[in-house]
């Protein structure tokens, strides 16, 4: 049934009782104003007759023949207006007295006359004068003062009434309103358990019935709540099993390989990047001297300071290559950053007790090499291990950062912060920045929407944003950098009548910026046609660094009519809290997974888990990464709603 068509309970109670109470009053109203009728029927029948009694003996009184006497007491009753006709007549029949008034009433609609319809009483009575009859005497009371009366009365009722089932109904609304309160609340608790949010009333109405409904309510949230938790729960267990270090919790070799993989492949790897190699040397001497504790604690040690060093660049990725070695990647980094990363990373580690010791002098070796520009993940590790081999021969702690890009590196890729700040302000104060668009196909094969891809112009040279984004983050240039794209994506819609989808890239970062924020949600509020056309996009590892407290900014986003989705989903192993946490719309798998999909069960239980887990929340999962056929009949199968890679479509210009 139509939605529209149908009636809230609330509504149908307070209809039902208000008939009730209007079918209560009118009846008792309606008796009321009989038994008035009735009253006043009576009332005119004994005045007509008393006065025919007491008029009669005046009369005789007065002696027969006496007609100026007789008209003088007919008179004098006649005229205080109580009656309508006052007649006497002789025996024969001779009118001898006749006072008579018209029969209209004023103050008294002719309506209410003709539906109460009181009977004049007529009395006829004959006069004697001892035992000689005199004449007949009729007197008819007049019914103007009973009709008066009673339209007075049932005025008053009737405005009584009425002022008392108006405050009855809204009395009645009021109240129904607050003892079916708790119905609503269980409406909109029932509508979050089905997009995943268990939520529990904390307030019970007073109600029993309604209470023990509620309290039903939370316990089936409750186990809910538990169930979805658990299968997060082992999903995530089994994805950390997958691709982390058991001991450390780095990603292991595997996973780290897939994911250097993805980020220098074709379609994103256009700006290359560095990897750092941390050797520790001599692992079996020091677990023969000092025990299997001791090198898991240095190993756990040199792993959570990796971690907490490379805070500040949330693009990379750490993993354990093996027993003894760490590799940090670090995509798209110049010269000069990948210096300040090896050497902040040597002097964490190199200040451990075990390296400042003696016996570990000569322990940490940590090569790091660079590549601007398209190369492969294994150019940049034969460079790091042969960079390993010659470390060793120096016989103490060392690291070294070599630049491998040769003539096919960037100039850009060398400049300072100074420079790179210089040369985005100028960019963002022109306005001069291209955009190109992505399809991301559905798996009926009709464009579901296109990613906007933001491009810019250094020394001539049209670079992506792989280039220059981590500077962007790093110089604190997102809200402005994002402001700029929004203004150049907005006026090609203007532009075009196409009302395609396209979604946009927006750092974690700006959403947070108080500044950046406001503006956009008043901008998506003034332009709500745009805002129904518009996917705002984050990537899932920076968005974890921000926290919860983007859920809320998110929802009233979300709230101007755009959509949101979560970018590079499933690196970090605690991925799937943001079903919970963020009111998303799709979420687009990393490219990792469809890259391997076909030789990796763990990618392929990971995606179908995803894909039931999401469709249960109405949230679509997109695949990355889609570069050839085979990878996407597979993902097809294991419930995607679309995907995105070279296969499907290359970036083009808008």
């Amino acid at each position: 049934m139509d939605r529209d068509a149908t009636m809230t309970l609330l509504r149908e109670l307070a209809l039902s009782l208000t008939l009730l109470l209007i079918l209560l009053f009118a009846g008792s109203f309606v008796l009321s104003v009989n038994d008035a009728r009735h009253y006043l029927q009576e009332q005119l029948n004994s005045h007509s007759q008393d006065t025919a009694t007491s008029l009669g003996i005046a009369i005789a009184s007065a002696g027969a023949g006496n007609f100026a006497g007789m008209d003088s007491i007919i008179d004098a009753v006649f005229d205080r207006g109580y009656y309508r006709q006052i007649r006497f007549t002789d025996m024969s029949g001779k009118v001898l007295v006749n006072s008579e008034h018209p029969g209209t009433l004023e103050g008294v609609p002719d309506w209410f006359v003709k539906l109460i319809d009181l009977k004049t009483p007529a009395v006829t009575s004959e006069i004697n004068r001892g035992w000689v009859p005199m004449g007949q005497l009729l007197v008819a009371s007049h019914p103007g003062y009973a009709y008066r009366s009673l339209w007075s009365k049932v005025s008053k009722d009737a405005l009584l009434f009425s002022v008392g089932l108006i405050v009855a109904m809204v009395g009645l609304n009021m109240l129904l309103g607050v003892v079916l309160r708790p119905l609503a609340r269980m409406e909109q608790q029932a509508n979050r358990i089905c997009d995943r949010h268990f939520e529990i009333q904390p307030e019970l109405p007073k109600t029993r019935d309604l209470r023990r409904v509620v309290q039903a309510m939370n316990r089936m949230a409750e186990k809910l709540e538990n169930a979805f938790s658990e299968q997060v729960a082992l999903t995530e267990e089994l994805r950390r099993k997958s691709v982390k270090d058991p001991l450390t919790g780095l990603l292991n070799r595997r996973a780290f390989k897939s994911r250097i993989n993805t980020v220098l492949s074709e379609d994103i790897g256009e700006a290359g990047g560095s990897l750092v190699m941390i050797q520790v040397r001599e692992l079996e001497v020091l677990n023969r001297c000092y025990g299997q504790k001791f090198v898991d604690d240095l190993l756990l040690t040199i792993s959570y300071l990796i971690g907490k060093t490379m805070l500040p660049w949330p693009e990379a990725f750490s993993g354990r290559r093996n027993g003894s070695s760490f590799m940090v990647c670090v995509p798209a980094c110049s010269v000069g950053e990948i210096r300040k990363v090896t050497e902040r990373l040597f002097k964490v580690l190199v200040a451990m007790e075990f390296f400042s010791s003696p016996e570990g002098s000569n322990n940490l070796h940590i090569a790091a090499v660079t590549h601007q520009g398209r190369c492969s993940p294994e150019l940049l590790l034969e460079h790091g291990d042969k960079q390993l081999l010659e470390q060793e021969v120096r016989v103490k702690n060392c690291w070294d950062v070599t630049d491998i890009s040769g003539e096919s590196g960037y100039p850009y890729m060398g400049w300072s912060d100074t420079q790179w700040v210089k040369a985005l302000e100028e960019v963002m104060s022109e306005g001069i920045i291209e955009l190109y668009g992505q399809p991301v196909m559905g798996v009926d094969g009709e464009v579901a929407f296109t990613e906007v891809l933001a491009r810019i112009k250094l020394d001539g040279e049209l670079v992506s944003a792989d280039s220059f984004m981590p500077v962007v983050e790093r110089c604190d240039l997102h809200g402005e950098f994002d402001r700029t794209v929004f203004f150049a994506l907005v006026d090609y819609m203007d532009d075009r009548d196409d009302y395609r989808t396209y979604s946009l890239n927006i750092s974690p970062y700006s959403l947070m910026d108080d500044d950046f924020y406001y503006w956009l949600l008043d901008a998506l509020k003034l332009r709500q046609d745009l805002a129904g056309r518009l996917i705002l996009e984050t990537a899932e590892r920076t968005l974890m660094l921000v926290g919860d407290r983007v859920a809320e900014r998110v929802d009233k986003l979300v709230a101007t009519g755009c959509q949101f989705s979560i970018d590079h989903f499933g690196v970090s192993s605690q991925a799937l809290t943001f079903l919970q946490m963020i009111n998303a719309h799709y979420l687009k798998v990393d490219g990792s997974f469809a890259r391997e999909l076909t030789s990796s069960y763990e990618n392929q239980l990971y995606i179908r888990t995803l894909s039931m887990l999401a469709e249960s929340r109405d949230i679509s999962v997109l695949a990355q990464g889609v570069e050839h056929e085979e990878a996407w009949e597979a993902l097809k199968q294991l419930g995607v709603a679309g995907g995105q890679g070279y296969y499907l479509g290359h970036p083009e210009l808008l």
